[in-house]
């Protein structure tokens, strides 16, 4: 890993800094973490960004009263170091949300998120239904100009110019970001192109969980305590 002086850090939330939970409401960020955060902020020089699929006042909510450059919904909403945003238009899912939400109702054990501009159906308690879930999100394809993402135990329609790394590449264009090397640390299928646009760029990627799971990252870490632990021993090291 870089000199924390000439890196840029981004994070996947669910996962990685923070562990999944049943019910995404019951995700929140705890003083250890945040105390983490403001510190790499210090030492980046700002070069930090969250970089998630939920929405930009969820991310918040989570990490309160921080409030750090941020990648929402893969991309469709972003906040940059200087605290402007750019959200997608929700009412480009109209035409998919009323078909979606009769799909989950018409399954016991299905949850409908409804994020505005995505939608994710989760079926964490009906695993079963996930390849049934799948096929019926593909219906909806490029001529919709949605795409569909999957995750751990949850696909998602998603407008299909939206990736992570897009979002990434986005960030690494303006300072702080500009000329730092890039470092992201993600967890699941939704980081696949935020790890490909990294390698690119020739930083450095790692993936939060198993080391035998095919991903594009070219380092992996145990779980989200191994990522905070070396986190902390990075900053520790850079004391003068």
């Amino acid at each position: 890993m870089p000199a924390l002086e000439a890196a840029a850090l981004f994070f996947d939330v669910d996962g990685t800094l923070l562990e999944i939970k049943p019910e995404p409401d019951a995700v929140f960020c705890d003083d250890d973490l945040r105390a983490l955060l403001a510190r790499l902020l210090m030492r980046c020089q700002g070069a930090v960004a969250l970089v998630s699929g939920r929405r930009l006042d969820d991310v918040d909510r989570i990490f309160s009263p921080l409030k750090l450059t941020t990648v929402g919904l893969h991309g469709a909403e972003m906040r940059d170091v200087g605290g402007a945003e750019r959200r997608a238009d929700p009412r480009n899912m109209d035409h998919a949300r009323q078909a979606v939400r009769g799909f989950v109702a018409a399954h016991d054990g299905l949850m409908l998120e409804d994020k505005g501009a995505t939608l994710a159906v989760h079926y964490r308690r009906r695993p079963e239904l996930g390849a049934m879930t799948l096929a019926f999100l593909l219906r909806f394809g490029p001529g919709d100009d949605l795409a569909v993402q999957e995750g751990k135990f949850v696909v998602e329609l998603k407008p299909a110019r939206y990736d992570k790394g897009a979002a990434i590449a986005a960030l690494m264009g303006s300072p702080p970001f500009k000329d730092r090397r890039p470092v992201f640390f993600g967890d699941d299928l939704t980081d696949e192109t935020g790890f490909a646009v990294v390698n690119g760029l020739g930083g450095l990627s790692v993936r939060i969980g198993d080391p035998e799971a095919r991903t594009q990252a070219r380092f992996v870490l145990s779980d989200c305590a191994s990522l905070r632990a070396m986190l902390w021993r990075r900053l520790r090291e850079a004391l003068p």
